[in-house]
């Protein structure tokens, strides 16, 4: 891959985010700041919650096995990803235009900013339910707190990556301190044999591969807009170190205590559950930052993807950062509003087929076949392998075969590749 990141930038850049250009040098971060935003986006009570609800449903060694080998494939990708993004200094969308072409990427931008609200969502609908069972006399309803609390959390979105990294000093202790408390709290009240021998209802069941394609995409967008923080990291080395730990304790570690939370009480609800340990208040305090350190990255990195979508029409370079930011929140904030949790595992399942080819198409084109389609408007070969790929997931998830969302991406790597190679010149030749 031959970009390197420019040193300079116009001067607007830095308050659009640099959403057009590479992040200057002046403007990189340390690998303690890397490492903090990146572990502070992971941290989200959507982990705990998605845990909950795939552990209610698959007994205690599935669960932990299909969360693990969905993570490790969340590694892979957030870390080649994020060197991309280091090399390059540019966010996911403006890489995903090198491969999808300049109007075909907004068919991303759109999909990345429309997940992106789903989970800002989901965490402000669950969080919403939290306060209301935690203070008894919290006048105010579900619907309307989950549109404070999202109003919240934009609060440092707005203010770019420099909000993001201050929320995420505070959120990964108490993220630290809510897993290990409720470590605790399944030993003393339900034990741990409990939850190692749990078996679900047979009605409730789902399989290894629908439990680990859940896994994926509670947290494939994630790692497809790391680039978006990446991209501010000095060296190399900063991602292959950030990433991996921010996945291992954010992920991996969050979303085993909601399995055995949900196990040990046998309830799918993990607000409920946590109630029933007794950590209801802990829960509530703990989980004002760990929430906060997720939703604000991910109405940043919508705002980023929505400039892509305004990239080639006439509002380019017109519209700030922080009033997009704004947008997302609002969009988010009224589906919070209409109660998103219960949409989560279809939401979560579909994006997990939809997106997992994407980073195979980043990757494939940084490292096999540059030659970057930015200066087009449709790559036709990554249309094609982009649906080929999500077709495959499809079929792979609803046959039960292997873990849908690794095949999916594997298999529109190696056919960008292919295709790249023998059909580009035929299929794009007279694009532009």
């Amino acid at each position: 891959m031959s970009e390197q990141p420019k040193t300079t930038a116009p001067e607007n850049s830095s308050e659009m985010e640099y959403v057009y250009d590479a992040v200057p040098q002046s403007a990189r971060k340390s690998v303690g700041s890397i490492l903090v935003i990146l572990t502070g986006y992971t941290i989200s009570l959507s982990n705990f919650v998605t845990g909950a609800t795939v552990g209610y449903k698959m007994p205690f060694k599935d669960a932990v096995l299909a969360c693990a080998v969905g993570n490790l494939m969340l590694i892979l990708v957030a870390t080649l990803l994020g060197i991309i993004a280091y090399k390059t200094g540019l966010s996911t969308s403006v890489l995903a235009r090198k491969s999808l072409g300049a109007r075909s990427s907004a068919i991303l931008s759109l999909l990345l900013a429309v997940s992106a609200v789903n989970w800002i969502a989901v965490n402000a609908d669950t969080f919403s339910k939290l306060i209301a069972s935690t203070f008894t006399w919290w006048p105010i309803p579900v619907g309307i707190t989950s549109i404070i609390v999202v109003a919240l959390w934009a609060q440092s979105a707005i203010r770019g990556v420099k909000g993001l990294e201050i929320v995420s000093w505070l959120g990964v202790p108490c993220a630290i301190i809510l897993t290990i408390a409720c470590a605790i709290a399944i030993g003393k009240v339900a034990g741990y044999n409990t939850v190692f021998h749990f078996v679900p209802e047979e009605a409730n069941t789902i399989s290894f591969a629908a439990g680990s394609t859940s896994f994926v995409g509670a947290w494939i967008f994630g790692c497809i807009v790391s680039p978006d923080v990446c991209r501010y990291a000095k060296k190399g080395s900063h991602v292959a170190i950030g990433a991996p730990i921010a996945v291992a304790i954010g992920l991996f570690g969050l979303e085993v205590i909601g399995i055995m939370t949900a196990q040990a009480t046998n309830k799918s609800d993990f607000v409920t559950a946590t109630a029933a340990l007794g950590l209801g208040v802990l829960v509530f305090i703990c989980a004002i930052f760990c929430v906060w350190t997720t939703q604000d990255n991910n109405i940043y990195s919508a705002g980023l993807a929505l400039q892509n979508v305004m990239k080639d029409t006439k509002l380019e370079g017109k519209v700030k950062h922080a009033v997009l930011a704004v947008i997302v929140a609002t969009a988010a904030a009224i589906f919070a509003a209409v109660g998103a949790t219960k949409f989560l595992l279809p939401v979560v399942q579909t994006l997990s087929v939809l997106l997992p080819p994407i980073p195979g198409l980043i990757i494939a084109e940084a490292f096999f076949v540059k030659r970057s389609k930015e200066k087009k408007n449709i790559n036709w070969v990554a249309i094609i392998t982009w649906i080929v790929g999500t077709v495959v997931g499809e079929v792979a998830l609803k046959l039960n075969f292997f873990i849908p969302a690794i095949l999916s991406m594997v298999v529109t790597f190696v056919l960008y590749i292919i295709m790249s190679k023998a059909l580009d010149n035929v299929l794009n030749k007279d694009v532009m």
